[in-house]
């Protein structure tokens, strides 16, 4: 506004008139005083509200719980060669009459060579001296220990005449030892007699002799018979069902070892049962001790590649070695087959054959192979079960804070239903508590204050896929959230710790795409107490008093105030040139309007106030061309009282200059 006046024409001494000239007229809302404040919003209800939202406040990554550490997950045996099967052998002898002649008495010698290839009476006979027939050597073995098995020894009579206390014994022509001893009573003409011994425990080597310590006979009188010395006995051995513990043999194809071992993962807390392999190998070694080739069929027969159970074929040559492996990613795996134990155990079927030898070779049911088998640089793609219960930390990290409309309060404020709230979406089928911390801190102060929140139980997914969207809320009931507030921060810092299956063993599942990430959203209805709450409005103007003679005059200030705030207002001179304060006006004791039992403005409240000026302000009026009309507040009552500040209040300001003229 400007106003000029020619006063120098008026000349009267006595009259000295009053000038009274408006130029400030304006109106104060909440959305002039912070235009560019995004963070203020209105509600529905025309509530001021702060809204302040933070993305991944933190997260957690299926990673975590689908570690398994970095110690391999390894299977351990030695698996001995045992008792192997031979093939049956046999041996056909005989002792004829000749060979037994030497052995008689000389008189009966006589009449059996004199009567040989004719008939006559058989004379009676025993031997003098034991009689050995040696057994030519059996070819597939050198020696053999036996664990099972049957020697049958068949004694034949060939002659015409019975036979009486036969006994001989089966001897081992290496070791000297018997086998065993053969005891026939009787044996009568064309007759024979079968006796069986078992092999187990006794060893035996290639070469067999049979000594025939005492047999004896009748004679053939008064009967008449053929004499033929080619005539005689004949014992046959045969053997049966043989399986041996040593020895040097050939040896035929066989089965070694066939059996389901386990691999078990061996988690301290953790049972799974269903795994997906993202990535990994199975590596195994086998040495052996075996001097012969033994060829391994290997099967995981719960698990599963392509629709596949993964298999492999390896052949271990004599006294060889095999360090293989092959990859396990995009593999299934059934953990539960276990007999006593359906959790953690990886089923793995081997099956060990004996190849077959050409040429004798040296063994021992000791003898074994050495196998390691390690699921190695092991990653999961899912994974359900019990996961255990696992410590779970947030890392620290720092977020500014700008609640610009909070910056403004300079004194004690006091916010009566601040909330903050924590939204996040969980695919991890895992239960978890978590503790979360946040400091406030005021940096220009260097005030902090805790949140002081508590435990927050994270809901977590019933089937895998699914997605929970939860929020948990924390108000002034359940934490320090006004304190935290009232130092007006500017950086939040913030951690945690937590805790997967905080009630025990259940059901978990965790998919590697799967992740709980939170939000951090904080709502501040402007309901509050505050005593030095300062805002500025800034306005343009122009006022010419050049030859004007005032000789005194003040400032008027007309106020209805819509605000739930008792006053003081500043109006400020700016210099146009610098852009400095140079000049003030101090209004004091603007009234607050008048609020209801909630803190609701409902009536405006008029003020009048009057404040003298100098000539050195008016001289600095010449040089501004803009005021800025500077409020400090305390909310209704001295701060006592919590108001609710609206998008509609407003306060109506009216400013005008009053002076009396010098004639």
């Amino acid at each position: 506004m400007s106003c000029k006046k020619d006063f120098s024409k008026i000349s009267t001494s006595e009259w000295k008139p009053e000038l009274a000239v408006p130029f400030i007229k304006t109106v104060i809302s909440f959305e002039n005083l912070f235009p560019e404040d995004t963070n203020l919003v209105t509600d529905v209800d025309s509530t001021l509200v702060y809204y302040y939202a933070e993305d991944s406040i933190f997260s957690l990554s299926a990673d975590t719980l689908l570690n398994l550490g970095e110690e391999d997950i390894s299977f351990e045996k030695g698996f001995s060669l045992g008792d192997l099967i031979v093939e049956p052998f046999g041996i056909e002898s005989s002792l004829k009459m000749y060979d037994v002649l030497p052995y008689l008495d000389q008189a009966v010698q006589d009449t059996l060579t004199k009567y040989d290839g004719q008939q006559g009476y058989f004379p009676p006979f025993a031997i003098m001296d034991p009689v050995i027939v040696d057994a030519d050597p059996i070819e597939n073995f050198i020696d053999l220990t036996f664990s099972d098995g049957n020697m049958i020894i068949t004694t034949t009579n060939t002659l015409p005449v019975d036979l009486n206390d036969i006994e001989f014994e089966v001897i081992d022509k290496v070791s000297e030892e018997t086998i065993t001893e053969i005891s026939i009573e009787v044996l009568a003409s064309g007759t024979q007699d079968v006796s069986i011994t078992e092999l187990a425990g006794k060893q035996l080597h290639n070469e067999l002799s049979f000594r025939i310590n005492s047999m004896n006979s009748p004679g053939s009188f008064p009967e008449i018979v053929d004499i033929d010395l080619s005539k005689g006995i004949d014992i046959n051995m045969e053997t049966t069902e043989l399986k041996v513990i040593s020895g040097n043999a050939i040896i035929s194809e066989q089965l070694m070892y066939s059996r389901v071992e386990m691999i078990d993962f061996g988690l301290d807390e953790e049972k799974l049962k269903h795994i997906v392999i993202q990535s990994g190998s199975l590596n195994y070694i086998l040495e052996s001790e075996i001097d012969i080739g033994i060829s391994i069929n290997m099967i995981l027969t719960s698990a599963l590649i392509d629709g596949q159970n993964p298999e492999t074929d390896i052949t271990i040559p004599p006294n060889g070695s095999v360090n293989s492996g092959f990859n396990v990613a995009n593999m299934t795996a059934d953990l539960t087959s276990g007999e006593n134990q359906d959790y953690n155990l990886l089923p793995i079927e081997l099956t060990m054959i004996i190849l077959p030898s050409d040429d004798i070779i040296t063994f021992d049911s000791s003898d074994k192979i050495n196998g390691s088998f390690a699921l190695e640089d092991l990653k999961l793609q899912y994974a359900d079960g019990y996961l255990g219960q696992k410590e779970i930390e947030i890392e620290q990290d720092i977020f500014d804070l700008e609640l610009d409309f909070l910056n403004q309060v300079e004194g004690e404020l006091i916010l009566e239903e601040p909330s903050l709230k924590l939204k996040y979406k969980n695919g991890i089928g895992v239960p978890l508590t978590i503790l979360p911390h946040f400091t406030a801190t005021n940096s220009s102060s260097g005030q902090t204050q805790d949140l002081n929140m508590g435990e927050i139980n994270i809901n977590s997914p019933s089937e895998p896929g699914e997605i929970v969207e939860d929020s948990v809320y924390v108000d002034k009931n359940n934490s320090s959230i006004v304190e935290f507030l009232s130092i007006r921060p500017d950086q939040v810092v913030y951690y945690g710790s937590g805790i997967t299956n905080p009630d025990g063993e259940q059901y978990n599942f965790v998919d590697i795409s799967s992740k709980l990430s939170a939000n951090l959203e904080i709502e501040i209805p402007l309901i509050l107490r505050a005593t030095e709450l300062s805002f500025v409005d800034t306005l343009g103007f122009s006022l010419e008093l050049e030859d004007m003679p005032i000789e005194e005059g003040g400032l008027v200030l007309n106020v209805n105030n819509g605000f739930p705030f008792t006053f003081t207002m500043k109006m400020i001179l700016v210099d146009s040139i610098t852009g400095q304060s140079i000049d003030q006006i101090v209004f004091d004791g603007i009234a607050s309007a008048s609020v209801d039992a909630d803190g609701v403005v409902i009536n405006k409240t008029s003020s009048d106030i009057i404040v003298n000026f100098t000539p050195e302000f008016l001289d600095n009026m010449q040089l501004a061309n803009r005021i800025l009309l500077e409020a400090e507040t305390s909310t209704f009552g001295q701060g006592e009282v919590p108001v609710v500040l609206k998008s509609d209040y407003e306060i109506d300001v009216a400013i005008s200059f009053s002076a009396k003229i010098s004639p």
